[in-house]
């Protein structure tokens, strides 16, 4: 049951994210920063008390690769929380596309999150589109 709410957050934090990417510095984008925020530190909260008990080596026994990855996207989470809404906008999308690399690779090779596949894909889906929309909409990728 907890390891159905921790990975439950974690899907909730990633739907965030691609939101935090749709929305961009729109109002409201705070408040969204926040709760996925809030979401995502309490899914690596989860995942490091009750999954690994705290221990670096359990959380590394699959690799430092995901360890790192997903470690610098919640660094530049945390951090968007801190600074100016341009500069966290752009912690916030460099986070989703750590993540869904990330997220990608672990619905299909772990077994325990094979069940999030589809959201995650068409979270990435919503969220990648999302990007590419808002990037072309900016006045400076008109100008090239």
């Amino acid at each position: 049951m907890l390891d159905q709410f921790t990975f439950l957050l974690a899907v909730a934090g990633y739907a965030g994210l691609a939101a935090m990417v749709a929305i961009g510095r729109q109002p409201g984008a705070a408040v969204l920063r926040r709760v996925t925020a809030a979401a995502i530190v309490t899914h690596v909260a989860l995942v490091w008390g009750a999954r690994y008990g705290g221990s670096l080596a359990a959380a590394t026994r699959n690799g430092y690769a995901g360890f790192l990855i997903f470690h610098a996207a919640l660094v530049l989470i945390i951090t968007s929380l801190f600074v100016r809404d341009t500069r966290a906008n752009l912690f916030s999308r460099v986070a989703f596309a750590i993540v869904t690399v990330g997220a990608i690779g672990a619905v299909f090779r772990y077994d325990v999150v094979a069940m999030h596949r589809i959201p995650v894909i068409l979270i990435a889906i919503f969220g990648v589109g999302a990007g590419v929309r808002t990037y072309r909409s900016t006045p400076a990728s008109k100008a090239s």
